[in-house]
């Protein structure tokens, strides 16, 4: 008898259980996969996989693992409130208490087993899919091959037995307590005033969390430290959150209200029958659109906040290798010999002379002058560069001087318009010097400031250390061989320059320090290598690239599913009143159309409240970023808004049909 209780009550709601099954395996699926993956040994042999890939991809599927964990409990409890009255009527026939939980247990328990057992076999079948993609992003050369493994399989069932226990055994504790005799629940009725007294602190918290998060961000590009701002980001989220639930609390009811007072809207159409009842419906789903507004929200900021975060990276990537080859003199002759050689199709070569001394530099951190180790160029040189690098920097002219700094803030508008003085070791200071963020010949083959000259002042330049650079564009690769980047790697050592600072500029000093291993690091010293190939550091880019793009794609399709299927299964799993008032407006005389007309208007408020509310906290976000990373987000956020409410649409349009199909086979 209890095996057909529960089996009929997970057949009255086949469409709705399919729903979650659905959403529940592909979230399983791309767990999976992603377990898989992690300990793939086609994976093992990329290289930098086990240096930060591989940490980076665990942390992604424990993330994942969490936000998987949080729907499944959420969602989970949508069938107990929508089965109240069943259970009840259990109890009462005679059932005692802790069988209904029992019943509820095993209801539970069965749908977890479907679920995972449709993710798990969905997750074996694609596995090679998932890698060929991951491994062609990544732009590696190799065969993915179908790996099963054990230690995956081991954890997943782990993963299984202990969510599927705790969720059975939350939903049998709901039923239990549902069940309560003699309880007499009390609840809190606050009147318009109030609430909007409510919804006015919620804005309030919300501008609050706007304006701390703006030198929060700005924090965290001066620490490496995560522990350092992360009590600031919990209390800008906590901010966030309570604050935009105050303003739907606050303010939805009210602005639902004072439309039913527009008789040009209330009493237009269906209106007039069907206010009340959707009006009734979206403030006892408050907490729903709420929960999908912040979802949403917080994809779409993530999304504009990693866009704008490889901006920044491939804009660093372009300042640190700006040639595939960029050497000085003492490695150059051999790298242009070899490309002669091998076949290398160099597009142009680009060089100049460069001169190494002491300046006092204006450091707007500390607000003091530092002295520091300074590479000079002529003006003629720099105007010979590539307009790629040119235009990265302000515009100068000959007789004008252009600082280059490697601090990652010059390229911030707000930076580069600060003006300071410079002061060259035995040349008169310099008063007027534009600011600019990109290296001739790249940060990895000179990190430190640089400046611009006029061509006059470069040849009064006395220095001890005098070099040339020199730069390679090809068309196509630069076709180096192992052989040869070991042979110049043994032939020439990096070293190290000091600056040893004495009491003032005048009375200090360069010296140059050959590397090694087992010595000390000291303050103001420099690295010089003798070349830097762009190659090198572009597998790593790539790689990075390709995990980040793959794993956006999953979490982006798989948040969107959740949200859908949640908006879903809210609009399909209506209780008892709901189904009495819809059967109620068809005695009336509401054609079926008209009916239809109703349930379209309550999926398009349902789902159009939540996306309209999220722009506008994303809008909000982007310009927070805007302002605090320097950094024009509209573009990004228009075509990121653009896919999601596309997306986002079409999972409106499939909930409509839905809900209609079960509104018909209901009412009629």
């Amino acid at each position: 008898m209890y095996l057909k209780i529960i089996r009929r009550g997970l057949y009255n709601f086949r469409d709705s259980y399919l729903i979650y099954i659905l959403s529940c395996s592909f979230a399983i699926t791309v767990l999976s996969v992603l377990a898989t993956i992690v300990d793939d040994p086609s994976l093992q042999m990329v290289r930098n996989w086990h240096a930060n890939l591989k940490s980076l991809m665990q942390g992604m599927m424990f993330i994942f693992a969490f936000f998987t964990f949080i729907y499944m409990i959420y969602v989970g409890g949508f069938f107990v409130k929508q089965q109240r009255q069943e259970f009840m009527t259990y109890e009462k026939l005679g059932m005692s208490r802790h069988i209904v939980a029992v019943i509820a247990f095993i209801q539970t328990f069965i749908v977890q087993i479907v679920a995972w057992l449709i993710g798990m076999l969905v997750a074996v079948i694609l596995q090679k899919f998932f890698g060929m993609l991951l491994v062609y992003l990544m732009h590696v050369r190799m065969e993915f091959r179908f790996h099963f493994s054990m230690v995956a399989f081991h954890m997943m069932f782990q993963f299984f037995i202990t969510s599927a226990l705790i969720f059975s055994l939350v939903n049998a504790l709901r039923v239990y307590w549902m069940q309560r005799k003699n309880s007499k629940r009390t609840r809190l009725h606050l009147n318009d005033f109030c609430k909007s007294l409510l919804g006015i602190l919620g804005a309030m918290l919300f501008l609050i969390g706007m304006f701390v998060s703006i030198p929060l961000i700005q924090e965290s590009k001066q620490t490496n430290v995560l522990d350092e701002i992360l009590p600031g980001v919990m209390v800008v989220m906590l901010l966030f959150l309570v604050g935009s639930y105050l303003i739907y609390y606050g303010f939805l009811p009210l602005v639902l209200k004072i439309l039913e007072k527009i008789k040009t809207f209330s009493y237009r159409g269906t209106n007039l029958f069907a206010y009340k009842y959707l009006r009734k419906r979206l403030v006892q789903n408050t907490s729903i659109i709420w929960f999908v507004t912040e979802l949403s929200a917080l994809a779409l900021t993530i999304l504009i906040f990693c866009f704008m975060g490889y901006q920044i990276v491939h804009s660093d990537y372009s300042n640190s290798y700006p040639f595939e080859i960029s050497a000085n003199q003492n490695t150059a002759k051999e790298i242009r010999n070899e490309l002669n050689s091998n076949g290398s199709k160099v597009k142009k070569e680009y060089s100049s002379p460069v001169k190494k001394t002491i300046g006092q530099i204006y450091n707007q951190n500390t607000g003091d002058y530092e002295q520091r180790l300074v590479m000079a160029m002529p003006y003629s040189s720099y105007r010979n560069m590539p307009k790629m690098i040119r235009k990265n920097n302000p515009k100068i002219n000959s007789h004008q001087f252009l600082e280059i700094r490697g601090n990652p803030q010059t390229l911030y508008t707000k930076y580069r318009d600060a003006k300071s003085s410079v002061i060259i070791q035995n040349q008169q200071t310099i008063n007027k010097v534009k600011i600019g963020a990109f290296y001739p010949f790249g940060s990895a083959m000179f990190s430190e400031i640089a400046m611009v000259v006029p061509d006059e002042y470069f040849a009064k330049l006395p220095t001890k250390f005098s070099d040339t650079f020199y730069g390679w564009d090809f068309h196509g690769s630069d076709k180096l061989s192992h052989k040869f980047i070991k042979k110049i790697d043994k032939k020439n050592n990096p070293n190290s320059i000091r600056v040893k600072v004495g009491s003032n500029i005048e009375k200090s000093s360069l010296q140059e320090i050959p590397n090694s291993e087992d010595r000390d690091w000291h303050t103001n010293e420099y690295n010089q290598v003798p070349y830097v190939r762009q190659a090198n550091a572009r597998i790593q880019i790539r790689q990075l690239t390709g995990i980040f793009i793959f794993l956006i794609f999953i979490f982006s399709i798989a948040l969107l599913i959740a949200l859908g299927s949640l908006l879903t299964l809210k609009v399909l799993l209506k209780d008892d009143y709901e189904w009495r008032q819809l059967k109620t407006l068809k005695k009336v005389g509401l054609t079926e159309n008209e009916l239809k007309q109703i349930v379209r208007r309550e999926t398009s408020f349902l789902f159009t409240i939540p996306i309209i509310f999220a722009l506008a906290q994303s809008v909000i976000a982007a310009i927070v970023i805007n302002v605090a990373l320097k950094q024009s987000s509209l573009l990004s956020f228009g075509m990121i808004g653009l896919a999601y409410i596309a997306l986002y649409g079409l999972v409106g349009i499939l909930t409509f049909h839905l809900s209609w199909r079960s509104v018909k086979q209901r009412i009629n």
